[in-house]
């Protein structure tokens, strides 16, 4: 099966951020580490120039309200999954192998880049029931559909390790979602320790794809 034609086409996101100059960059980095720490909620533009080391003004140039700093934010977490994952996808590996490797390579993000992965984790559905302009409710329905897309290079890999038989899988959209959730849950108990390597950091994630994955990929 060529997946990588047919289903590229799929996965690719189609808004990503790019080329992001090197202050917007800081300032998204400063937001997400603020929005980790503080919650979106109670983080505020005071904070973030305080994290970047400036004043309010070098962030009101980049960004017109905390709203959408979170987006860039948002999108900026969603384009890193798809840096780690994508290539795994296309790979011309069995579908088992490529689930495991897609699997091992989202725990990875979620560790690496947690400031990003944990500040997210609510925050669409939150300003979609809160107080939103037009366009920002436009921009909220262009990030999930990106989300979206994410997930479908899950259920496509699913519906491959079915018809390739390498994988047991039920129902593809409730398997999908329950291991994204279980790879996800990694930002709410994870916690850094100091001086710790990336291959204890490896080592978690094989772990935790092994335990998610277990009865999912045929041995």
């Amino acid at each position: 099966m060529n997946h990588q034609s047919a289903d590229a086409e799929v996965a690719r996101p189609r808004r990503r951020v790019s080329n992001v100059d090197e202050s917007r960059a800081v300032i998204i980095s400063a937001a997400a580490e603020c929005f980790m720490r503080k919650g979106l909620d109670k983080a505020t533009i005071d904070d973030i120039a305080d994290e970047v080391g400036s004043t309010k003004g070098r962030v009101y140039h980049h960004f017109r309200s905390k709203n959408a700093i979170f987006f860039a934010v948002y999108r900026r977490a969603m384009e890193l999954c798809f840096e780690a994952v994508e290539p795994v996808f296309a790979s011309d590996s069995p579908a088992a192998q490529r689930l495991e490797g897609m699997a091992h390579a989202h725990a990875m993000v979620m560790m690496e880049h947690l400031p990003f992965q944990r500040g997210i984790r609510s925050g669409v559905e939150m300003y979609l029931h809160g107080s939103t302009t037009a366009a920002e409710r436009e921009t909220l329905t262009e990030l999930i559909g990106i989300r979206d897309e994410y997930e479908r290079l899950f259920r496509r890999v699913l519906e491959d390790g079915v018809a390739d038989a390498t994988l047991e899988v039920d129902d593809v959209p409730i398997v999908g979602r329950a291991i994204l959730g279980a790879l996800n849950g990694l930002t709410d108990w994870y916690r850094p320790r100091t001086g710790e390597s990336g291959a204890e950091r490896e080592a978690i994630a094989r772990s935790l794809t092994r335990t998610v994955l277990n009865g999912v990929v045929r041995r």
